[in-house]
């Protein structure tokens, strides 16, 4: 009988995970009535990025991590690229740039350590992290035990299955990220249901005082400090919530929802942080300064298209 050849399993082996590893792609959609948050990559340009330099799809997945802190290896040779947030790169311990592809043996080690801007960083490895998809995406949605590796956050010895490998384009070079933010960040949101119920005085201290972003900011939400505001809403029917939006609890500290975000909220919402605004808030560390200010939807869907036609330029 013919020798039966049996296909290699690809693997990247996790030798060191940081506590907010996970696997990510551009997230699930139409699952809030099920209680499930989309998910999904925190700096939607940096894995779009990473995604054109390795010539994927738009729904491959790449590993999300927080202050880049990782060592894993490939089974296999492979290319790489990583992308987002600056981080320390090396393949066993030769230093490496970020947002270019690079050929990695099997069994070397790819050593990320945390850098001194942003937050977020992304390993892309081509074939993309193959595990199941789970309603439509690979996403982790740890809260939920949904999607990603075991619908949890990575771990030492954890093994992930890669797809079938593809050559890299050779002539790629792509690079969204967001330049460093300085001293402010400029949050537009556009007005929401209660945004008329709310006193002038109350959005005059929302939008004429600076936050400070706080340890406790995450996938859920980014928890702000500053000013107290006191919205004099007492009772409110919980409803939806969506990307950006600006919750005011009682202790009057606003939390702008993301990614991870609860399915619904029942605190007073003066509107919502426009999508370009909160991939750069996502990137902020603990102690950056933001201040908000007022946006029409007319002038949010016109930042919309200028930055789908630039993300399209440059990436082309």
């Amino acid at each position: 009988m013919p020798e039966v050849r049996r296909r290699t399993v690809r693997e990247l082996v996790i030798h060191q995970s940081g506590p907010a590893a996970s696997i990510q792609d551009s997230g699930r959609s139409g699952c809030l009535q099920l209680g499930i948050p989309p998910a999904g990559a925190m700096d939607a340009d940096a894995l779009a990025s990473g995604q054109y330099l390795l010539g994927h799809s738009a729904d491959e997945a790449a590993i999300e991590m927080a202050y880049g802190n990782l060592v894993a290896s490939p089974t296999e040779p492979c290319h790489i690229a990583v992308t987002g947030a600056a981080v320390d790169l090396r393949i066993d311990s030769i230093s490496a740039r970020m947002h270019t592809v690079l050929r990695v043996e099997a069994g070397q080690q790819i050593q990320i350590t945390p850098g001194a801007v942003g937050v977020y960083s992304y390993l892309h490895v081509d074939g993309g992290i193959d595990t199941p998809e789970t309603l439509g995406s690979r996403s982790t949605s740890a809260r939920e035990g949904v999607g990603g590796f075991d619908g949890r956050r990575l771990m030492n010895g954890d093994c992930l299955p890669l797809g079938e490998p593809n050559e890299p384009p050779s002539d790629r070079a792509g690079d969204l990220t967001h330049t460093p933010p300085g001293d402010l960040i400029r949050l537009r949101f556009v007005p929401g249901f209660q945004y008329a119920l709310m006193q002038p005085d109350v959005i005059a201290a929302l939008c004429e005082n600076d936050f400070v972003v706080t340890p406790k900011a995450n996938r859920m939400g980014a928890q702000l400090e500053g000013s107290r505001l006191d919205t004099g809403i007492e009772t409110l029917l919980s409803e939806a919530t969506t990307h950006g939006a600006i919750q005011i609890p009682p202790g009057g500290q606003p939390i702008v929802l993301l990614n991870d975000r609860q399915a619904v909220g029942g605190y007073p919402k003066p509107g919502a942080v426009i999508r370009s605004d909160c991939r750069r808030l996502a990137q902020a560390r603990p102690g950056q300064r933001v201040r908000f200010s007022l946006c029409s939807p007319q002038e949010a869907d016109r930042i919309s298209w200028l930055e789908q036609h630039y993300r399209d330029t440059r990436l082309s």
